[in-house]
């Protein structure tokens, strides 16, 4: 099923004035308010926003049938370096064939794509229930904004719409972010040997901590630790020895990996280091509506077969469309975590766009490419969702 000229601008023009809302994580309220108008005014059925300020609309068939649902996040990335832009990075600047600006690919050209194609498509043409939904907190908190709605709200099959060149993600690596914290003893830093220097711990805690090998996996490739933030303490230094350090390590996850199992050789290694705690992260993120979404930093790698019906249905997609049929493994993580492995739903990755175009100096996203996800997740919902 192919956009006519009206679908195509209405595509385009929710795009664009996605982008212009500027919407970091705990500040989506204007973003928000364009979603649920486009929702409303293209004719979703239900059309509510939750308690953290995620909307979420919903279609249904001509007849019972399964839910599916498809999730793309409203948060971005700031828009930094902004004398490296060309275009102004909130103008939704539609040229070159191209619409520009944070967030054009991660991900308000998938949310566009996503919003449209559940109102496009005839209800008498499928069964049962779309639900789209533009959930919060993603670049800060991945998968607590979307485990809210599924709880309340359960479904039977999940499509990420994350950036995937339309290809299909069947597997990607978790997150956990780890903090490491050493505490030494204050002194003057003209006498350090009356003090211990929480510093000096945290380099030889790194260095074990580097040492460990890193888990395989043969689809997933090598887990990654990577440390990302050191400070000390008291910061900014003064003529003082530093009583604290922290540091944290953004570690990337393969299939397999607990909670359990990725802490206990860390802390079987800093064992015999006097001064030392290490744990997950506690995120606490604000919403724009007033709530909190709050919760450990980790969330688990997952694969879904070749041989799942969503997989299957989403191949069918594609080659309706003409479109080859690929599959790809994401290095990045997303809300897909908790749809998998914290609930068990069916879910791939899906969406217009490539990953390498995320967060960066003049980001955008190809027209066509935006107009063929909106045709896309039209082929895929039928083909989850037949009638008879």
């Amino acid at each position: 099923m192919r956009l006519n000229e009206t679908q195509r601008r209405q595509v385009i023009a929710l795009c664009q004035e996605l982008i212009c809302a500027e919407s970091m994580a705990g500040h989506e309220g204007e973003a928000a308010q364009v979603a649920e108008r486009w929702m409303r005014n293209l004719g979703y059925d239900d059309v509510w926003v939750d308690q953290y300020g995620s909307v979420v609309g919903r279609r249904h068939g001509d007849r019972p049938g399964p839910n599916l649902h498809f999730d793309g996040h409203l948060d971005t990335v700031p828009a930094t370096g902004l004398d490296q832009w060309t275009r102004p990075p909130f103008s939704g600047d539609l040229a070159e064939g191209r619409i520009w600006g944070r967030g054009a690919s991660d991900m308000k050209g998938p949310d566009a794509a996503m919003i449209c194609a559940g109102a496009f498509l005839p209800r008498e043409s499928f069964a049962g229930t779309i639900t789209v939904s533009a959930s919060v907190g993603e670049e800060e908190f991945e998968g607590a904004a979307l485990l809210s709605i599924l709880r309340e709200h359960p479904v039977d099959a999940v499509v990420i719409g994350e950036h995937s060149d339309l290809g299909i993600g069947i597997g990607q690596k978790g997150r956990a972010g780890i903090s490491v914290r050493t505490v030494g003893c204050a002194a003057h830093s003209s006498r350090p040997e009356e003090g211990v220097n929480a510093v000096y711990r945290m380099m030889e805690a790194i260095a074990r901590i580097r040492s460990l090998p890193a888990p395989q996996d043969a689809l997933l490739g090598p887990g990654i630790n990577e440390l990302v933030e050191i400070v000390s303490e008291p910061f900014p230094g003064t003529s003082m020895v530093p009583d604290g350090c922290r540091v944290r390590f953004d570690r990337r996850l393969v299939r397999g990996e607990t909670p359990e199992s990725v802490m206990a050789p860390l802390r079987a290694v800093l064992a015999d280091l006097e001064g030392i705690e290490i744990d997950y992260l506690q995120v606490t993120l604000p919403c724009y509506t007033g709530a909190t979404l709050s919760g450990a930093d980790f969330h688990a790698a997952w694969e879904t077969s070749k041989d799942a019906p969503l997989v299957k249905a989403a191949e069918a997609a594609l080659r309706q469309l003409d479109l080859p049929v690929e599959y790809f493994t994401a290095r990045f993580c997303s809300n897909a975590s908790v749809s998998v492995t914290t609930l068990g739903i069916p879910t791939i990755i899906m969406g217009p766009s490539t990953p390498t175009l995320a967060h960066i100096v003049d980001e955008y996203i190809e027209v066509e490419e935006l107009v063929r996800g909106a045709e896309v997740y039209m082929a895929l919902s039928q083909a989850v969702l037949r009638v008879g």
